[in-house]
């Protein structure tokens, strides 16, 4: 997480870490809540339990009563733990491993940001902004209370300040004696907590971005000392979550300042990307413990969600100017709930002292301190009702900040408005929203947008509610877009998921266009807005008829059309989790006496390449005779720039729903010549890191007969997944051991290169992860190799996706899915070479023994041979050979069926059938 006081320039430096290594928090589902604390393990997690070092998060958590409708929104934070992993392994790896497991609702790895807080000394007109807020008119009516109390999660405070020492709640339960007197897990944590040293003194060290943001919102006021705090008498619970840099325990505060009853709790920190983890924390501490939680927008000027401002619970806090102008630093959008002075504002500082700063992370602590003078006022209130008393009463600031009109919030804060008068309007919040088109979620041309979610009333009791939409995209249409709610009592919610506001996408649509539809809410004088996005005519689909389920782009990918798992179904068998990591188009060739390669896979670690434009975007078409779904598109290499070979592809892919087709999905590339030269050995493969369940229990291997790259699962009775080469082009399978030095292979894991990828499709490596009985994490590349296309010409080569069982079912899916495309069995192996001239096999078929001769190969050096069965299993496996020129392999223990001969040389390989009779 990332501190946001003072925006900096932007410095090239060395990324910070965005995550913590090795750590993750998890949630058990429900219904393994033993899983931890019982013997009698899951067969599941006991498989991988020892890669792991598990500590329950919030082991001090109380047990939530399943009794009683009011528990349906509030966290369990008993299922929630940490996860530290005792080896390295990729964090993208190990989410994957455990999501597979089935028994977990999340897996996230433990989340960080670089700190980006730098003081600001230009000493503005000292609390100026007490003024703008009107709080001076607020502090006529209430003083706040001593009662109620801020949790200030940051660096840390100054302990003997002396316009923060008197304002800082005391854990009256918990003296300081050196015994946890409460029992709370905490020793003498009397005046709050320090995470980072694991004591009991939150002494600020190297940041003073805490003790300002404590002396904006509590500083002791009317006392002759300082500064004054928004919150007047409104006292602070000192938590430190950061080292100065990196706040590490924001959400172990966040928790911590509920359990110890903070009414309001300050974030002036966050971050870009979503955690349902976190989310999880800001839901335990509104529903379970009803705390407010305010937080900075960040101060990055994007139109962005920043986390945790944008969890819906949240209350997020932009930063205006004196002039109540966007300051130009602050986040903004849709997300965020309310504005306030963020600029040039003069608060405590360390050593005693006072300064002036600058940020979102000032802004936030003058709502929290507001919010105090609000539940002082009305202490009824529940958390979230303060939060939509502080938005309704806001002063509207649209008119001022044009082009950020409803993105800065509600409007700035008015502290005087909020605390005066009675609760007597009407507060209806839209939550809960739900953006559907009743199938795959993916907006297309022609689809509909349906848009639900649940009305509530905050405050006091309504007339008559009505809602609208409207769609601010002229590319979609209404059809159906008003809503009467009636009256609402205070505290009353109705929904419209029975019967969702509709709207259509028209062929008018741009690409990728976000679509944006705005939401009114009305009473009387009361007028709530809303916004909702979706982006629409977007550039994949999902082919998701039978039992196999996956993603195709517009641009080579399959399974995901963006990086890291993203914008995408992945390959799913039977509803199940996705088991593919990654996908995509590879073609390469040597021909120029150097290695091109064109595709959009990995490079490097957290790198890609970006070789293809599309041409005509993937579009569902008129299904085939066999099909119960059809897409086609066209794409071309004219971003690969120095490995552009000139080629333009056309695509199309489908699947069936009828029986004995259901496992398959079929992708054809139309691979079109456009140089005026010949190609004489073009490569044509599709790349497939699949993570079956625990992806460091996985084998690939390769089924010759049927042409068939499959990886599967060693130790547990999961699906297998595979890509065939359907179309009659030489057929080429290798197989990765991703592993540092890749295992006797190829090693990609630092670096998948042009030349790496054109040598994974013209060289053989028939299997990977059977270097031990439970193998690892592997990776598969299935291709046509060495075709030639004349100039202007082009070739079609055809794969199929495949994912059965077991082998024997994937099997039988690959013989169904050749029969279709080619009216016959696949039945024969394209070998290396011809064999004639170089190395006789014989007899063949073979009853009993059989002769290896290699007369012609070895005189040039030792040479050694495999014999493996139909599906890359090793039968025999000889030493090196030096002065024989030929030797006698006795089949007695082969079954009767098909073998392949393997015969290496350097590196050379040759490869030939051998049929072993009964």
């Amino acid at each position: 997480m990332v501190f946001i006081g003072c925006p900096v320039k932007a410095q090239k430096q060395k990324p910070k870490p965005q995550f913590m290594e090795g750590v993750f928090y998890v949630k058990l589902k429900p219904e393994n809540r033993a899983l931890f604390i019982s013997r009698n393990l899951n067969p599941k997690w006991e498989n991988v339990s020892k890669m792991f070092t598990v500590r329950q998060t919030f082991k001090n958590s109380e047990q939530l009563s399943s009794r009683g409708s009011s528990n349906t929104k509030k966290v369990d934070l008993n299922l929630i733990y940490t996860l530290s992993v005792n080896n390295s392994h990729s964090s993208t790896d190990v989410v994957k491993l455990l999501e597979t497991l089935n028994i977990f609702e999340y897996v996230e790895p433990k989340r960080i940001r670089s700190i980006d807080f730098t003081p600001n000394d230009t000493k503005l007109s000292q609390q100026y902004y007490l003024a703008q807020i009107n709080a001076y008119s607020a502090w006529d009516i209430t003083q706040g209370n001593t009662a109620i109390k801020i949790g200030i999660i940051d660096t840390g405070t100054d302990l003997d300040h002396p316009d923060l020492e008197t304002q800082m709640a005391e854990n009256s339960a918990d003296p300081v004696n050196g015994i946890d007197d409460d029992n709370d897990g905490y020793v003498d944590n009397f005046n709050g907590w320090d995470f980072m040293d694991n004591d009991h003194e939150p002494q600020a060290d190297e940041s003073s971005h805490g003790i300002h943001v404590a002396g904006i919102a509590a500083a002791a006021t009317n006392n002759t000392e300082g500064v004054a705090g928004v919150g007047f008498n409104t006292q602070f619970l000192p938590i430190r979550a950061a080292n100065g840099s990196q706040v590490i325990y924001g959400y172990e505060g966040i928790v911590y300042a509920a359990d110890m009853g903070c009414d309001i709790i300050n974030c002036s920190w966050g971050g870009f990307g979503y955690s349902k983890f976190e989310e999880d924390i800001i839901n335990y501490a509104t529903y379970n413990k009803d705390a407010l939680v305010v937080c900075a927008a960040g101060n990055s000027d994007k139109n962005q969600p920043y986390y945790p401002a944008a969890y819906e619970n949240a209350l997020a806090v932009s930063s205006i100017n004196y002039l109540d102008n966007k300051s130009s630093f602050t986040n903004h959008g849709y997300w965020v709930d309310i504005a306030a002075t963020g600029e040039g504002i003069y608060a405590t500082w360390k050593d005693g002292g006072y300064n002036s700063n600058t940020g979102t992370s000032m802004a936030s602590p003058v709502v929290a301190g507001a919010a105090g003078l609000v539940l002082a006022k009305f202490p009824q209130l529940s958390a979230l009702q303060v939060k939509e008393r502080l938005i309704a009463t806001s002063f509207n600031i649209d008119g001022i900040n044009a082009g950020y009109e409803y993105k800065l919030g509600a409007g700035r804060i008015d502290v005087n408005a909020a605390i005066s008068g009675a609760i007597t309007q009407a507060s209806v919040v839209f939550g809960n929203v739900k953006v559907s088109n009743g199938n795959d979620n993916v907006f297309k041309i022609g689809d509909s947008i349906f848009i639900s979610g649940t009305f509530t009333n905050y405050l006091a009791q309504s007339a008559n509610v009505n809602v609208s939409v409207t769609s601010l995209t002229p590319s979609v249409t209404v059809n159906h877009s008003t809503e009467n709610l009636g009256v609402m009592a205070a505290s009353l919610q109705k929904n419209n998921y029975n019967s969702p506001f509709s709207f259509k996408v028209l062929n008018t649509a741009n690409q990728n266009e976000n679509a944006v539809f705005r939401i009114d809410i009305t009473d009387g004088f009361f007028h709530n807005t809303y916004f909702v996005e979706a982006l629409i005519n977007v550039d994949y689909l999902n082919i998701a008829v039978n039992q196999l389920a996956a993603t195709v782009g517009s641009k080579g990918q399959f399974g995901y059309n963006g990086r890291e798992q993203r914008n995408g179904l992945g390959m799913k068998f039977n509803n199940g989790v996705s088991q593919l990591f990654e996908g995509g188009l590879m073609i390469g060739t040597n021909q120029l006496g150097y290695a091109q390669a064109v595709d959009r896979i990995r490079n490097q670690p957290g790198s890609y390449d970006d070789d293809f434009a599309s041409v005509q975007n993937v579009s569902q078409g008129v299904n085939l005779p066999n099909a119960d779904y059809f897409l086609s598109g066209v794409f071309n290499d004219s971003l690969a720039y120095v490995d552009s070979i000139g080629v333009q592809v056309s695509y199309t892919g489908y699947a069936s729903n009828e029986v004995g087709h259901q496992n398959y999905i079929v992708l054809e590339y139309t691979v079109v010549n456009k140089t005026v030269n010949d190609f004489t050995d073009i490569n044509i493969g599709l790349f497939a890191d699949f993570d079956v369940a625990n992806f460091d229990h996985n084998q690939a291997h390769t089924d010759w007969i049927r042409f068939l790259t499959y990886t599967e699962n060693t130790t547990e009775n999961v699906p297998v997944f595979g890509v065939q080469l359907l179309s009659q082009n030489q057929f080429n399978s290798y197989c990765f051991d991703l592993i540092p030095g890749g295992g006797g292979g190829g090693d990609i894991t630092q670096n998948y290169s042009s030349n790496n990828k054109v040598q994974s499709m013209k060289n053989i490596r028939y299997h990977s992860g059977v270097g031990s009985n439970t193998g690892n994490d592997v990776a598969q590349v299935t291709s046509a190799k060495g075709i030639s296309i004349l100039a202007g010409d082009s070739v079609t080569v055809a794969f199929a996706l495949h994912a059965a069982d077991n082998v024997f079912l994937i099997q039988r899916s690959a013989d169904s899915a050749y029969y279709r495309y080619n009216g016959a069995l696949p039945n024969s192996v394209n070998e290396i070479e011809n064999f004639s001239s170089k190395i006789k096999v014989y007899p063949n078929p073979v009853q009993k023994e059989v002769t290896i001769d290699a007369s012609l190969l070895a005189g040039k050096g030792a040479w050694s041979f495999k014999v493996y069965d139909s599906v890359g299993k090793i039968e025999y496996n000889s030493s090196m050979i030096y002065a024989k020129q030929k030797t006698v392999y006795n089949t007695e223990n082969l079954s009767a069926g098909v073998y392949f001969v393997e015969i290496q040389m350097g590196r050379k390989t040759y490869v030939t059938k051998l049929i072993k009779n009964p």
